[in-house]
């Protein structure tokens, strides 16, 4: 939560992390896509919460997570395996090899709807 309504460098962020070789993942539950789009300001991966502006109501909870596709999991194999390695449940599929700019959202969906 941002209770003093902080404003975050996002170029700055994208800077950092970019240099660290890790995604810039933005929580823009606040801010709302209409009023900041940090794709714009470096963001790999976006999380928007769809219960509070974006459905407008409370009785249902959601969210949604929205992957730039721009972030090069395959560069930095070792920090990421999940992506960059085979994986033995997909026949040995490596999901950065395989689907590229969507791994990230391929594999959440794969994984994480077969885990559930």
């Amino acid at each position: 939560a941002n209770p003093g309504g902080i404003v975050s460098d996002i170029r700055a962020l994208a800077d950092i992390t970019k240099e660290a070789g890790i995604p810039l993942i933005i929580d823009n539950t606040m801010a709302t896509p209409y009023l900041c789009r940090p794709f714009e300001h470096g963001a790999d991966i976006v999380v928007h919460s769809t219960t509070k502006f974006l459905s407008g109501h409370g009785n249902a909870m959601g969210g949604a997570v929205v992957d730039s596709g721009k972030f090069n999991w395959m560069k930095y194999p070792d920090k990421f395996p999940s992506l960059t390695k085979p994986e033995p449940a997909y026949h040995g599929l490596t999901f950065a090899e395989t689907f590229g700019d969507l791994a990230f959202t391929l594999y959440g969906h794969a994984v994480g709807l077969r885990d559930l």
